[in-house]
């Protein structure tokens, strides 16, 4: 099957655009944020477990101090997926709206591309700014 030579294919270095959006970038500091209170938590959570002198209470603290540390995990995770899929979806409707506006039938990934197409990474991280 041989392709008109109208048929307009880009490329886009996924990696590249994600290290440039300021999204990532802040939802990578609030992420490390979030962990460092949940190891903050673990870490005051072994103290009084380990300072418990009766046995009962400290088992008791242990399983009320792993729920907590789970909950605010599987909170912190939530959070994350769903902000990183509300910036995925907003950068995929911008690189489709740039291939549309620039003409491009197709736009691939430069990770699954051997050859050919014109590369609109750097078109696309400008407008992330």
């Amino acid at each position: 099957m041989f392709l008109s030579s109208k048929y307009k294919v880009a490329v886009v270095d996924v990696p590249t655009i994600l290290s440039n959006s300021p999204e990532i970038q802040s939802l990578k500091i609030s992420q490390d944020k979030q962990m460092e209170e949940l190891n903050t938590m673990i870490s005051k959570a072994q103290n009084d477990i380990i300072n418990e002198p009766n046995r009962s209470k400290a088992l008791e603290k242990e399983a009320t101090y792993r729920k907590q540390i789970e909950d605010k995990k599987k909170q912190i995770d939530e959070e994350y997926n769903n902000k990183i899929s509300q910036i995925t979806l907003k950068i995929k409707s911008l690189i489709s709206n740039e291939a549309k506006k620039t003409n491009y039938n197709l736009v691939l990934p430069t990770g699954m591309v051997v050859s050919g197409g014109e590369d609109i990474t750097n078109d696309i991280v400008k407008k992330l700014k």
